[in-house]
């Protein structure tokens, strides 16, 4: 078979996030196909529990694996790695190369330019353009999502009369593979040993414990806390748990801060809202048996269309009923599949109606939950979504129409004082996500290219 070099920009370690779950997910599935994978990370502290297979992108080694590999699959910033890797190897255009457009980063990021600047909306269309002028075969999470990119391609100039003739639905050159789940029987379920009830301290037993999980800034938390006050002063015995993000030194957590703020004037800090460590992905069910209501509130935004909501997926696989905001591919799979309900964004009296509805009917919850479990498990298995890239990784191949390959590191426009400045800023950035070593070396090689 073939061997596949897979780079993923999240760290692995212990407690990991979407993208490195989608990574893990890919390779493990690659290799049950047979071909020989490895999987490279910004991260040298790799637990010893993950396979061997899984290095550090910084190893002499990866430079190794790139030149006799079949296959290349990369998402996100660590892409500037490979394609300066590709040109201090002297490896040409390298191997096929598959991008992965699961997570839209540079619309998800235009959140933070309020804290972080323009500068990094700039950078991150630079590398996403990038990455679309080398690609060969192109991964996206939905239908939304691959017009979108499909649009992009197309002002690219990557699109061209002879790819079309070749193949007028395109999928064979960029398609939808999405999240997926691997399959959670609910006996398998209540048989673990939970870790919310009765073990987090405030949490009793007989307790209604609403999930919200981790909390980014194009999400809706304040929503679920203020319709949760009527439910709370009539003494219903409501527990809202939200998570840490497991990387917060690259991702900023302003609406986590403000439902800390918000718990804590209201004296339900502890006591009606919990803020727990992010848990490590093996553990996530041992949480999710403890779960009454799984919630997903967003606010209106072109990243919300784009976005298919994977944790959606996660609580239908654990048999959780589902609220969540309208708009976005998860939720409309939530209603496809009878999971919950979904309510307009920002509508306080219909999230308390459809709380209401749950908190006091449990059998309507169980209903729910074991229509989203069939629907999800009989639609949406790893193995099924990840069909289209074990199939292309069978035979890899370049596309030989419309390429426009650049191994030259884009960069801002604007003075020189603007560009130095928004480097400065990307290079803080990048430190925090992937330390002071890779730091240096990119700076070094930045001005080597006279940046």
């Amino acid at each position: 078979m073939r061997k596949i070099v897979l780079i993923c920009p999240e760290p692995i370690r212990q407690r990991i996030q979407g993208v490195g779950i989608r990574f893990l997910e890919m390779a493990h599935e690659l290799k049950r196909s047979g071909h020989t994978v490895s999987l490279w990370v910004p991260n040298d502290d790799i637990p010893k529990s993950r396979p061997e297979w899984i290095q550090p992108v910084w190893s002499p080694s990866f430079r190794r694996a790139l030149r006799s590999c079949d296959a290349v699959v990369l998402h996100g910033h660590i892409s500037d790695l490979y394609f300066s890797v590709l040109e201090e190897e002297g490896l040409g255009d390298g191997p096929p190369l598959v991008v992965d457009l699961y997570d839209p980063f540079p619309i998800e990021n235009l959140q933070y330019t309020p804290f972080l600047g323009d500068s990094l909306y700039e950078r991150d269309r630079a590398v996403l353009l990038r990455q679309l002028q080398a690609g060969d075969f192109f991964l996206t999470s939905s239908d939304m999502q691959r017009l979108f990119y499909i649009g992009v391609l197309v002002g690219l100039g990557r699109l061209k009369p002879a790819l079309y003739r070749e193949d007028p639905s395109l999928h064979s050159w960029i398609t939808v593979v999405p999240f997926g789940v691997r399959p959670m029987e609910r006996h398998r379920l209540e048989s673990l040993p939970g870790k919310i009830k009765g073990v987090l301290s405030g949490v009793n037993k007989d307790d209604l414990v609403v999930f919200f999980g981790g909390v980014y800034d194009w999400y809706d938390p304040m929503l679920v806390l203020e319709s949760a006050v009527p439910f709370i002063q009539s003494g219903c015995p409501m527990r809202i748990i939200f998570c840490e993000n497991p990387n917060p030194d690259s991702t900023p957590q302003g609406k986590l801060l403000q439902v800390r703020r918000w718990a804590d004037e209201k004296g339900w800090m502890n006591r009606h809202v919990f803020i727990i460590p992010w848990f490590p992905y093996e553990d996530r069910f041992h949480y999710y048996r403890d779960v009454d209501i799984a919630v997903s509130l967003h606010c209106p935004s072109l990243e919300t269309d784009l976005s298919l909501r994977t944790r959606l997926l996660d609580y239908m696989n654990a048999g959780l009923p589902i609220i969540a905001t309208e708009g976005g591919e998860g939720s409309a799979k939530v209603l496809e599949a009878g999971a919950g309900v979904v309510i307009p964004p920002g509508n306080s009296a219909r999230l308390r109606e459809a709380l209401h509805g749950f908190l006091s009917d449990e059998g309507r919850r169980r209903q729910c939950g074991e229509q989203g479990r069939r629907w999800v498990q009989s639609r949406m298995r790893w193995d099924q979504s990840l069909h289209p890239l074990v199939r292309f990784c069978e035979t890899p191949k370049k596309c030989a129409v419309g390429v426009q390959r650049s191994t030259t590191q884009p960069s801002p426009s604007g003075e020189s004082l603007a560009i130095l400045g928004a480097y400065i800023k990307e290079l803080r950035r990048y430190r925090s996500v992937y330390g002071l070593g890779a730091t240096v070396r990119r700076m070094w090689r930045l001005w080597g290219k006279g940046i």
